[in-house]
Order: structure tokens, then sequence, then C-alpha cells
């Protein structure tokens, strides 16, 4: 026969959903939104910089020779010009095909084609030098080819400037010529000597005024690729491209931000947080521990004094939270003196068993069909000699598990099957019932196990639940027929 009872009075109600006010710009949402994306800022920034990093150290070496040449600009006997302008003539000059051909003659294997990839002039702003870079895999070869294209535009300089002389002394030449026998010739042409002499001294000093002031020698290091730097770079655009992609991901998919927003969009209230699962050693383990007794004697003093309370821990979305809670504060309750049983009912994806380190075994399921067949008996010796029950004891209270069978199945969920488990459960000596239910925004959610408990709590993981989701939520929760104790927000861990 079972056992029928009326339903206690709701501990808490469903507060009034209103709109948030406006604000500004809410900072803190900002900095939560790149929080919950912190595994991806992560993923993006660590696979960007090492992708680089790779990369440049793959890369073949360049090293680079750098030649220096000097500019007097005390100005010739035939030519005057601008220092600047004269700089940036030489450093033209410096790149022309003829130049470079000179200087590939002085190269086994070079053409002025090849050189022109591998040579560079540039001009010191604050100085009159010209600087002749090269390079090369090869730190000597670097050099050489440096000091070639050096030695060859020099080379080709004072030619130029030796037939410029020898142009002027040849018109000079001819001049003198001319002027012989003419009136007042002999005059003109003491000057035209006197030219002479100053030619043959600029013809002794030409393409001075361009000296090698400092010839390129092998590079230690090579000039690239430099892995270190461009990691650094690297790290910081990745850096900028993972917050872009923050920030985006939370304006395309917006994500609850507090634990305020949670409250205030479900108009549930929150009754406990449960620190990370992540390293449960130390202080870690003793925060989660302690939480989780705490949790107990809030649910333990919301729920009315009965012989027994059946208690139902949901979640919105699929979460290996929900498991993680359900067993937490069964273990919480058995140590505080509670005779309590913990049941897999989520058929879908049952867990308890593989927390619990246990092997699969006939549970729920088989329960189940056994009810639905009409076989009474069999399900309710089946609760009776639970499959599975804990070997440590503290105080009084003990704990059990039954887990979701072999044959699990949510279609195993029919609108008898549960009243006659629950009916068999009235009966047994438990004095906490513990059922790990099926997440209420799936189609078969958790609502035929809620009309037959006397409380329940939803587990809720902020950075996997949208604004959305939480509204979804709380149209559910409307139309449970049971007392929602809260939520249960659960940091961090893995979400399944």
């Amino acid at each position: 026969m079972i056992e029928q009872r009326d339903m206690p009075v709701p501990v808490s109600r469903l507060h009034a959903l209103e709109p948030p006010a406006e604000q500004p710009i809410d900072v803190r949402r900002y900095v939560n939104a790149l929080r919950r994306s912190r595994w991806l800022i992560a993923a993006i920034v660590v696979g960007l910089t090492a992708i680089v990093l790779v990369l440049s150290l793959s890369l073949p070496k360049t090293y680079t020779a750098q030649a220096t040449i000097l500019f007097d600009e005390t100005p010739s006997l035939t030519s005057s010009t601008d220092a600047q302008r004269q700089l940036a003539t030489i450093q033209k000059l410096l790149m022309t095909r003829d130049v470079l051909a000179l200087g590939a003659r002085k190269l086994p294997g070079e053409t002025s084609a090849t050189l022109s990839g591998k040579v560079h002039a540039s001009v010191d702003p604050n100085a009159n030098i010209v600087l002749i870079s090269a390079s090369s895999p090869e730190p000597r070869h670097a050099a050489r080819t440096a000091n070639a294209v050096a030695s060859a535009f020099l080379a080709r300089e004072r030619a130029v400037e030796l037939a410029r002389v020898k142009a002027a002394r040849t018109r000079l030449t001819n001049a003198i010529a001319q002027l012989r026998g003419t009136p007042g010739g002999k005059a003109e042409i003491a000057l035209i000597r006197q030219r002479l002499s100053e030619l043959s001294v600029s013809a002794a000093s030409a393409g001075s005024e361009l000296q090698l002031a400092d010839a390129a020698r092998p590079p230690n290091a090579a000039s690239s690729p430099k892995p270190v730097r461009n990691a650094a770079f690297a790290f910081v655009a990745a850096l900028f491209i993972a917050i872009i992609a923050a920030l985006g991901r939370e304006r395309i998919a917006p994500r609850v931000g507090e634990i305020r927003d949670l409250e205030r969009l479900s108009g549930v209230p929150i009754v406990a947080e449960i620190p990370s699962a992540a390293g449960r050693r130390g202080a870690g383990a003793t925060a989660e521990r302690d939480a989780y007794d705490a949790l107990a004697a809030i649910v333990t003093a919301q729920l009315p004094q009965q012989r027994q309370n059946v208690l139902l821990v949901s979640s919105a979305l699929s979460d290996k939270g929900k498991v993680r809670v359900t067993a937490g504060l069964s273990r919480a309750l058995a140590q505080a003196g509670e005779t309590a049983l913990v049941v897999d009912a989520d058929l879908r994806r049952p867990a308890l068993e593989q927390l619990f380190g246990m092997e699969r075994a006939p549970g729920l399921a088989e329960i189940l069909a056994a009810a639905r067949q009409g076989d009474i008996e069999t399900a309710a010796g089946m609760i009776v000699e639970p499959p599975v029950s804990a070997s440590s004891r503290r105080r009084t209270g003990s704990l059990a598990v039954l887990g979701a069978g072999d044959a699990a199945s949510p279609s195993l969920v029919s609108p008898d099957a549960p009243e006659v488990l629950f009916g068999e459960l009235r009966h047994s000596a438990f004095t906490f019932v513990v059922i790990h239910g099926p997440p209420l925004l799936e189609p078969e959610g958790c609502r035929s196990w809620a009309q037959h408990v006397d409380a329940m709590l939803v587990v809720s993981r902020l950075e996997r639940m949208s604004p959305a989701d939480v509204v979804e939520l709380r149209e559910q929760l409307e139309q449970v027929d049971t007392t929602v104790l809260g939520h249960v927000v659960v940091e961090g861990g893995t979400s399944s």
C-alpha cells in the first residue's frame, strides 16, 4: 500500500522577475567574461606564441654584416653639392646594377641579380655615413659581400672622378692650343696652365671624399630569426586577439555574470557555493568538505522534522557538478548522523556508481522495470537490500548507494513506476533519500521525480548558463510541484 501524505508548504517561493536597471558600463561584467574565458584566452595565447616560436626556431639563420663608408663633404674642384643630397645620391648609386655587377665579380657564384636581394644601403641621419648591409646564411660570406660591394663602389667613384679630371684636362689643353698666337693669349694660357696644375692635384686625390671607414666583419650572432623577440611580439598580439575573442564570445553567447544575476533571473535564492573541485588536497579539500557540511546543515534545517526526507538534486543543463554535489551532500548527511540513501535517477547519464568506485550492478532501472510489470514484491526486495552499502560509519549515520542499474534508460520512467518506488522507500529505514535527477531543461526532465520528493536543489555553474537558460529554468521551476530550496553554485570544475 502506497503511503499518502500532505505536501508541506514550500519553504521558498519564486520572486518576481524585475528588469535590470540601466547602467552605463559594467566593468565587472567584462572582467567576469574574461575570467570565464580564461582557458580560451590561455589556449589562444599559448598556441599562437608556441607556433611563432617553433616557426622562428625552424627557419634558417641569416647573418648580416655591415660596412661603413664615410663621406667628406668638403667640395671637390669639379663639383659641389649639398651634403644630404650627395648622401642620398650615394645611397642610390650603391644599389645600381653596375656597382652590384662589379661587386659580384669578387664573389664566386654571385650576380648583380642575386646581390640585389642580399645588399641594402642606408644613410645615417645623424652623420655623413653610408651603411652597406649584406645578408647571408654564412657569417663570413656576409662580411665578404658587404666589403666587395663597398670596394666596388669606391673604385667606381674614383674611376668616375678620374674620368672627369681627364675630360677637364683635355678641354683645357685644347683651349691652350687655340689661344696660341692670339692677342692676349699668353695671359690666358698662364691661367689655364695654373688650372691644369690644380687638376693634377685633384687627380692624385680623386675619390678621397669617400672612404671605407669600417670594413665589415663576420657577425657573431644571427640577425634573423629572433625567436625570443618574435615570441614576445606574438604573445602581445595573441593576448589582444584572445581578449577580443573572449569579449566577442560574451557578446554573441552571453553568460550569467554574477550570483546576484542568477538569483534575480531565476527567482530562486542561493543556498550554498561549492569551491572548485580542482586540486582536492590540503586547504582545497578542507574547504570543499566544509561547504558540503554547511549545505547538509542548511538542508536539514529547512526541511520539516519528520521520519524521512526525500531530496531531489537537479540542474538546468547536463553537468558533472550535479553528481558531485549529490555525492558530497549525501556523505555529509551520513557523517551528520543520517541513515542516507543516494539514488542515481539520471538514467541517461548514470555517474554515481563510477564516482563511488562501484561496478555496474542491478539497480534503479531493474526496480522501475519490475514496478512497470506490476512485480512490486521484487522491486521492494531490491530496495530493502541495496546493491552497495557504505563501509564507513560515523556516529549512527550510514550511506547506501542505489545505482542506475545495468539497463538504465529514461523510457523506464513511467507515471506508475516512480510511485511504486517512492511508496516502498517510505517504508524503508532510511531517514534521508537523495535523488540524483536528470536536468530540468532536457525532454526527459525531472518533473516526474519532483512530484514525489519533499524538496529540490538546483546545481548551477555560472560559466555554462546564459540568461536565456536561466529564464527557461525559471519557467520549469514554476511548474515543479515541490519546494525549491535554491541554487547550489559550483565553481570551476569540468562539465559534460
